[in-house]
């Protein structure tokens, strides 16, 4: 059993050790030694602070559509273990970035950066995460900051200064360590301006220049030393009116107004309103100024009586020094935000009785509908001077898309199996339905046929790893994938009316969001007349989700040649599901083996490259040096759809491979990367051949186990056994998703008898 006394003591050691390594306490003077030999970290605006939180976390290349993008991991959450990352929507990052290194440049938030997109596409939780960074940053090391507080009591002076008799125990150079039963009256800076700016103008440059100086090639020190936020920034209204007043007491004596300085370290925190903030729409005042009032017992020193002192409070107050966000900034009557209209152009906001200087840097979030309509009103020619607009649409990347899934899947897994292509199939399906029809008018003459023909499947698969149709030559093949950046940047403007309202219509503007995915796989997993949650079940919510045209808006979308066709999505995500588990299936019962494509096409490529060449290939067998096998050639050639001759189709052949060893240096030619629709072919022929033992297979496995396990015959029980093995070991199924996925493998493949 746990002593009692020793586990409190133990919390209380820790809790010390914590506080001494934190420096949660300065004097005055030991905040200028930490600031002289630390200027860049500790002399940091709000834009600073939340530029260098941002890239202290780091960032890497990750594949986008059309190419390679920087991806910040404070968008991964790594300080919490991954929790609620934000997946994809790297440009709005990279946006983001962009602008915080604007900021940053000139010590000042001038703009109220507002993320716009439909409901659902991971606005907020964009910001919630850097919000999540900064709170953990502000925890290390490399994340401290500082405020100021006053500190007075009654006996900390003689009686001509009007603070009442002296103590000896009273400190006599600083009053920041003082005993708390000592404190008569603690006044804190709720703008939690710099303690440097407590230093007048001239000293102050002297101060920076000295340091400068004294760090010779260092140019960005230098640069930031002599940025106005640190020459030009001043104190609050309140802590003003208290320096002059202890100035005028001391007779100018600087270093005895210092004494009253404690330099507290302070910890972003969104919960207790300390660094971040959040304005919900319903709120009506975002900063406010009220007459100082103290608990009974504090006694306010003499020389501050009567001083029209008084108490900031609000969103934007809290939010100092950190991140306020504006939740929902277009829902709010729009004569509660007009006071940014000045506000963000001067960094200031005028509130009762004092004038507040921001240093924070203005998120906000707001979705396409409102936005639409805030730009055809009057006042938003005004508004649009101060806001910069980021876009948020839905991802337009499957794979990335079914990652938001994950953590929501992963859940369900605890109490239930999921079988595997569950997320696969619904997030395909969620991004076939958010992707627009490309016009052939806008591309070139030689890829004009080439575009017309392609379908959303088609374009969801080129926007997610670059993969191309079936049946294309190799220079429709290269031009394509060179015109990706070009698809997704089509719709980047368009403008089109639904529904009598006239809204933007770029690509991921409108479909199904990861929310709505969400709720239809809960509504799969709750049926209770299934064990398991599989695609099958996603496909059947799906089914039932295309009847609800008056919930969802992308149902009421035209069919526009195969786009928008919801109904025509959820046949092909079926045949994509199919695709993907007869691999499967073949595999576990033997039928196929994966091995033998490969053996198949290395070979058919050795005889190309010899044909090409002219030169001759060496029979394993005999040993002998033969003309490359026409035989060979022709067999594989027979499942593809050449566009071209043999002879050109197969020195456009060896000029890609040796493209692709360019590009991939010292890497083994991946075949299946190069010819994917090559496989598929040698694939589908290979799986016809076997659909009649795959019938007769099936039917057994389906019956083991059963009443009917009987009509199993001996000889074909091993095979059996080794197939749900397969299965359940290598794919992941248990037994019972397997038998449905063989189920729905078998009627598909005899409907296609």
């Amino acid at each position: 059993m746990v002593e009692l006394s020793d586990f409190l003591k133990r919390v209380n050691d820790q809790s010390i050790e914590a506080f001494k390594g934190q420096k949660r306490i300065l004097s005055f003077q030991q905040y200028i030694e930490a600031f002289s030999a630390n200027p860049e970290r500790l002399g940091r605006s709000a834009p600073q602070y939340v530029l260098d939180c941002f890239e202290s976390y780091g960032s890497k290349k990750v594949d986008g559509i059309g190419g390679k993008f920087t991806h910040w991991n404070i968008f991964d959450a790594p300080w919490d273990e991954g929790r609620d990352p934000l997946v994809g929507q790297e440009a709005v990052q990279n946006e983001l970035h962009r602008y915080l290194q604007r900021f940053a440049a000139t010590g000042q938030c001038d703009k109220l950066v507002l993320l716009h997109g439909p409901n659902g596409s991971a606005k907020s939780t964009a910001i919630d995460l850097i919000i999540r960074g900064l709170e953990h940053y502000s925890m290390l090391e490399e994340g401290t900051q500082f405020r100021f507080n006053w500190i007075f009591t009654e006996r900390s002076e003689g009686k001509g200064m009007g603070f009442g008799g002296g103590r000896e125990e009273i400190p006599k150079d600083s009053l920041a360590f003082i005993d708390e039963t000592l404190i008569s009256c603690k006044l804190v800076s709720e703008l939690r301006e710099l303690p440097l700016f407590l230093i007048p103008l001239e000293p102050r440059a002297k101060l920076l220049d000295e340091i400068i100086a004294a760090n010779p090639g260092k140019p960005l020190l230098s640069e930031r030393l002599r940025g106005s936020f640190l020459r030009e920034g001043q104190l609050s209204n309140k802590n003003k009116l208290i320096f002059d007043a202890l100035m005028n007491a001391y007779r100018g004596d600087w270093l005895k107004v210092m004494r009253h300085v404690q330099v507290e370290r302070y910890f972003v925190s969104k919960r207790y309103r300390t660094g971040a903030a959040a304005i919900e729409p319903q709120q009506a005042v975002d900063a406010g100024a009220k007459p100082m009032s103290f608990e009974h017992g504090v006694i306010l020193p003499p020389v501050l009586q009567g001083l029209p002192l008084m108490d900031l409070i609000g969103e934007l107050v809290e939010a100092s020094g950190g991140i306020v966000e504006y939740s929902d900034f277009l829902k709010r009557n729009l004569e509660l935000n007009k006071y940014l209209l000045s506000t963000v152009e001067r960094g200031e906001v005028n509130l009762p009785g004092a004038v507040a200087t921001l240093n924070l840097v203005m998120l906000g979030n707001c979705n396409e509908k409102q936005l639409s309509a805030f730009k055809q009103m009057p006042d938003f020619t005004s508004y649009k001077g101060r806001i910069e607009l980021v876009r948020a649409p839905y991802l337009l990347e499957w794979k990335k898309e079914r990652a938001i899934y994950g953590p929501f899947i992963a859940e369900i897994a605890q109490t239930r199996h999921v079988a595997p292509h569950t997320i696969d199939v619904a997030a395909l399906w969620a991004v076939l339905t958010r992707l627009r029809r490309p016009d052939p008018g806008k591309y070139s003459s030689e890829l004009a046929g080439v575009i017309r023909r392609l379908t959303p499947l088609d374009k969801a698969k080129l926007y997610d790893g670059g993969v191309v149709p079936e049946g294309l030559s190799t220079e429709e093949k290269r031009l394509l994938r060179s015109a990706i950046p070009q698809l997704r940047d089509e719709h980047r403007d368009t403008i089109a009316e639904f529904e009598g309202f006239v809204c933007a219509a770029y690509e991921g503007r409108r479909g199904a969001s990861a929310r709505e995915m969400n709720s239809l796989i809960a509504e799969a997993a709750s049926d209770s007349s299934r064990k398991f949650l599989s695609p099958l079940a996603v496909l059947q919510a799906l089914e039932r989700l295309l009847h609800d045209k008056s919930v969802y808006d992308f149902l009421r979308l035209e069919p526009d040649e195969g786009y928008h066709d919801c109904e025509l999505f959820t046949e092909e995500v079926r045949n994509e599901y199919f695709r993907w588990v007869s691999v499967e299936v073949y595999d576990s019962m033997g039928l196929v083996e994966e091995t033998e494509y490969d053996r198949r096409v290395e070979d058919y490529f050795k005889h190309v490259r010899a044909y090409v060449a002219g030169e001759k290939i060496q029979n394993p067998r005999t040993g002998a040096f033969e003309t490359p096998s026409t035989e060979i050639m022709e067999g594989l050639e027979k499942l593809m759809t050449l566009r071209e001759s043999p002879d050109a189709f197969r020195r456009n052949l060896i000029t890609k491979i040796a493209a692709y060893s360019l590009e991939h240096p010292r890497e083994k030619i991946d075949y299946h990367e190069i010819f994917a629709d090559l496989f598929k072919n040698l694939r589908d022929s290979y799986y016809k051949d076997k659909s009649r033992a795959l019938i007769q297979l099936a039917k057994y496995v389906l019956v083991s186990g059963t009443e009917d396990d009987a009509l199993v015959p001996q000889g074909e029980r091993h095979k059996v056994d080794r197939t749900l093995k397969m299965m359940r070991e290598k794919y992941g199924y248990i037994d019972d998703s397997a038998k449905e996925a063989i189920s729905f493998v078998l009627r598909v493949v005899q409907e296609r008898e």
